[in-house]
């Protein structure tokens, strides 16, 4: 008998605050999460990361709540940043910072302008701050 061959799952589960954490962790400042050198990161918790960027705001939820709110915005310009400097990293109208954006603004602590000009300056990808239109 012939098996059918199915592609290795690129989703490895949902994301996690711990492996969030020590991304950040590895990152010298919130300034220069938007300046990423991967060789300084953890090679397997970048591939992690990278593997949870498709997946919808539901799956992050539990993740994002479980975070202190000062980290969610250089968590924001790190996904901004990594789908411009990151090979494999474009996700469009899920990039997780729209995740994050609309995490903060339903706890009543939205980003300011100002905040959200600095991570929009990071990327070309139109979606971000708000999502898809639709």
């Amino acid at each position: 008998m012939i098996e059918q061959w199915q592609p290795a799952s690129s989703q490895t589960g949902t994301p996690d605050s711990d492996t969030l954490q020590q991304l950040l962790a590895a990152l010298p400042t919130a300034q220069e999460a938007t300046v990423i050198n991967s060789d300084q990161l953890d090679a397997r918790a970048l591939k992690t990361v990278q593997s949870w960027i498709k997946l919808d705001e539901a799956a992050w939820q539990a993740a994002l709540t479980a975070m202190d709110t000062d980290q969610l915005l250089p968590l924001a310009a790190f996904f901004a940043s990594a789908e411009q400097q990151l090979e494999g990293w474009h996700c469009g109208s899920s990039n997780p910072a729209i995740w994050i954006f609309r995490y903060l603004k339903k706890q009543g602590t939205p980003a300011s302008k100002e905040q959200v000009r600095a991570i929009k300056a990071l990327t070309d990808n139109r979606y971000i701050p708000h999502g898809s239109a639709l």
